[in-house]
């Protein structure tokens, strides 16, 4: 597998100039022997965490895709759709608050609804599943290009190339595999699973205003002024932990994918071109807290009832009241079933013994009303 990362300068949201920058780290991965689109019908699957504001930076830019979408213009694609299913959305739909949608009108290309038909995706090397439902898209596919946003992740610390599959996922289809897999370890397994089914050719790395802190829905723009690529998106996105401050060897998915040996042999197994990771390097990145044991049998030996006070000594949701609307996201989105509107306080009120700390209510919350922490207390309220 070729393992080559690019890591390019691109300090401005132009669309000429990322396509200028998407051909060049192109050529450096390898030209075509990394990524042929030509003749081919393309997805473009950028990172839709919610229909959010553009200046929230929690999705992929919209010029980051009609770059994308030139990029394969010009390279011959015969025919190119572009589509996510965020966590929770209706069918139908189109990423019009955060531009996506009105690039796919200019740019004539298709928004595509994932929600319309699924299919059943085969995955018989899978550690945790061994076959997903996943849009229909992935059938019209010839080439999957990965456009993920540069961010930090509650459950998984970061979320980059790999992550971004998970969105192939139809809607609230996905707050099911946070149930079956509480476990942190056990999901980055499964998020594996899935990418190694899909098999995604290629991912350009949004990475000119990324997300630092309480991400990957709420945390903080931070420009970063970058652009990654690399057909090896195990590579990739170990690159960009780097870049960022994190040890790739600590992040679960990574973890993950390096113990299978299909993608890196180890955390350094890749080439980077353009700038080295000590030049691209983000100083003061705020990142999200390691937290829990990554030995598991370390974690079987502790008696059961001092596990379950390091379990409710980790963080945890508390809701905003001052910020919060009732809009009721966070309540269709939950897994456990842990959340509803209490009648007496008129808010949100958790159960914490039913809470598995997926942190899919803090994703989905359109107003920031949700903090991730530590504090004690059994509301589940904050001022």
């Amino acid at each position: 597998m070729n393992n080559t990362v690019t890591v390019l300068k691109c300090e401005k949201y132009d669309a000429d100039l990322i396509l200028t920058k998407m051909n060049e780290a192109w050529e450096l991965c390898g030209g075509k022997d990394s990524l042929n689109v030509s003749g081919k019908k393309v997805l473009l699957k950028p990172n839709v965490l919610s229909d959010a504001a553009v200046s929230k930076a929690a999705t992929t830019h919209p010029e980051f895709l009609r770059a994308a979408i030139r990029f394969c213009k010009t390279h011959g694609a015969a025919e190119i759709f572009a589509g996510d299913s965020p966590g929770f959305q209706k069918p139908g739909f189109k990423a019009k608050n955060c531009g996506l949608y009105n690039i796919c009108k200019d740019e004539e290309v298709e928004w595509y609804d994932f929600s319309q038909k699924n299919i059943t995706l085969a995955c018989p090397e899978g550690q945790m599943v061994k076959q997903f439902v996943v849009s229909d898209i992935y059938e019209k596919a010839d080439v999957i290009i990965s456009l993920p946003k540069l961010k930090t992740h509650q459950l998984m610390f970061f979320t980059g190339a790999v992550k971004n599959q998970f969105g192939m996922i139809p809607g609230l289809l996905k707050s099911s595999f946070h149930m079956r897999f509480p476990n942190r370890n056990d999901f980055a397994a499964m998020i594996v699973d899935l990418h190694s089914a899909l098999k995604p050719s290629f991912a350009f790395i949004d990475g000119i205003t990324s997300m630092e802190g309480p991400g990957p829905g709420n945390g903080i723009p931070k420009e970063t002024n970058l652009m990654l690529a690399s057909s090896n998106l195990v590579a990739l996105d170990a690159a960009a932990c780097r870049i960022i401050g994190y040890d790739p060897d600590i992040i679960p998915i990574l973890r993950n994918a390096i113990d299978r040996e299909l993608w890196l042999v180890n955390s350094n197994d890749y080439e980077i071109k353009g700038l080295s990771i000590e030049e691209a390097k983000i100083e003061n990145f705020q990142k999200i807290r390691l937290t829990g044991s990554n030995n598991q049998l370390k974690d079987f030996l502790i008696p059961r009832f001092l596990r379950r006070f390091r379990y409710n000594l980790n963080p945890k949701p508390f809701f905003s009241k001052s910020k919060c609307i009732r809009c009721g996201a966070c309540i269709k989105i939950c897994p456990a079933k842990a959340l509803e509107i209490s009648k007496t306080e008129k808010m949100v009120k958790i159960d914490y013994t039913k809470c598995i700390r997926c942190f899919c209510c803090h994703e989905v919350c359109p107003e920031d009303a949700i903090v991730v922490k530590r504090t004690p207390g059994t509301s589940g309220l904050v001022s």
